[in-house]
């Protein structure tokens, strides 16, 4: 069990208008200007503002260098945008150090419901905000570590996060857990978007970001929540999440002695596609089951979903996986991938 520091709760930083330097500075040395999680007004014409959310995880700066991009070419801070921005800028330290998250932080992104951590005081702190600024909409950032397309995440199937979605990749994922995230949050506030954007460091993944919160910024609000012309979408609803067993060392590929479950070597390959029945995802040692599948009731489900047999993984049942990673941390620190269906919705 990852142990976590219970004794000082992150202060928040309040700022009214964009620090000086903020367009041009890396990652690294972001904790010269902000001194830690950061909310920043930013100075539109007109309007309610939007809010954006970037770096809940450090180590996924494409929300980051897409609005150093985006303000940049705006001239802010001396110049208005067109609407007014409210930005918050998540995990300061952990993006300092390029990691997701340090030793004994809680997960910025696991936050925004429940009391446990010293983190939870900052996330109230922060909705408090929100609510005050009532935005149009809320947008949270974020990367992917394994093979995913482009794809936006809603909360609530309603027309306008419908349409946010939609404006960034007709792939879109409907999920109701982790229920602690903060898009969840925010869509009880205003229409509410999480954009993944495929892995950090991406130049296509920074530009589509960029161009999207431009369309934010300059469409009119009928517009902005109006789904383009050819609005066909794949909808996917998030069923369950694949966990590993407490104590299991995952590898991939041709694996060692000192792993207890050899992932197949292209298993990111599988996120998004239709998955057959009886697909073998990996083997395993010494009999134990490595895998848990928990549904969004968090309900033990892994006998209706995979088939353990001879030390083989396979799928029992045809699957769409989502955010299959072989970034081992993050499988340590949150999961392995999850589970989805197709959805029909009605626009």
């Amino acid at each position: 069990m990852e142990h976590l520091n219970h004794m000082h709760p992150p202060d928040l930083h309040l700022f009214d208008r964009l620090p000086d330097g903020f367009t041009g500075i890396g990652t690294e040395k972001l904790d010269s200007i902000l001194p830690g999680p950061s909310l920043i007004r930013i100075e539109g014409e007109n309007g309610s503002p939007l809010f954006v959310s970037i770096l809940l995880h450090g180590n996924e700066t494409t929300g980051f260098t897409a609005m150093q991009q985006l303000l940049a070419g705006y001239g802010a801070p001396h110049c208005a945008l067109p609407r007014p921005l409210l930005l918050f800028v998540g995990n300061v330290a952990a993006a300092v150090r390029g990691v997701r998250k340090l030793e004994g932080q809680a997960d910025y992104n696991r936050i925004w419901q429940g009391e446990r951590y010293p983190e939870h005081l900052l996330a109230r702190h922060v909705l408090a905000e929100i609510v005050k600024a009532a935005p149009i909409a809320g947008i949270d950032l974020h990367n992917n570590t394994g093979k995913n397309p482009h794809y936006g995440c809603i909360n609530r199937l309603d027309h306008s996060s419908l349409s946010l979605a939609r404006r960034f990749s007709k792939t879109i994922v409907w999920f109701t857990e982790p229920h602690e995230v903060l898009a969840v949050a925010l869509s009880a506030i205003c229409p509410a978007v999480t954009l993944e954007c495929g892995v950090s460091g991406d130049a296509a993944g920074t530009k589509h970001v960029e161009n999207y919160l431009r369309y934010c910024l300059e469409l009119p609000e009928e517009s902005l929540f109006t789904p383009p012309a050819n609005h066909y979408n794949d909808l996917f609803h998030t069923t369950a999440r694949m966990l590993l067993s407490e104590g299991i060392r995952p590898g991939f590929g041709r694996c060692s002695d000192e792993t207890d479950v050899c992932f197949r070597e292209d298993l990111e390959t599988l996120n998004f596609e239709r998955v057959p029945e009886g697909t073998e995802l990996g083997l395993y040692r010494n009999g134990v089951p490595p895998i848990m599948v928990i549904d969004n009731l968090n309900r033990n489900v892994t006998d209706r979903y995979l088939l353990f047999s001879e030390n083989r993984i396979l799928t029992r049942v045809p699957v769409v996986p989502s955010m299959f990673t072989s970034d081992v941390k993050v499988i340590l620190q949150d999961c392995l991938g999850y589970i989805m269906e197709p959805y029909e919705a009605e626009w």
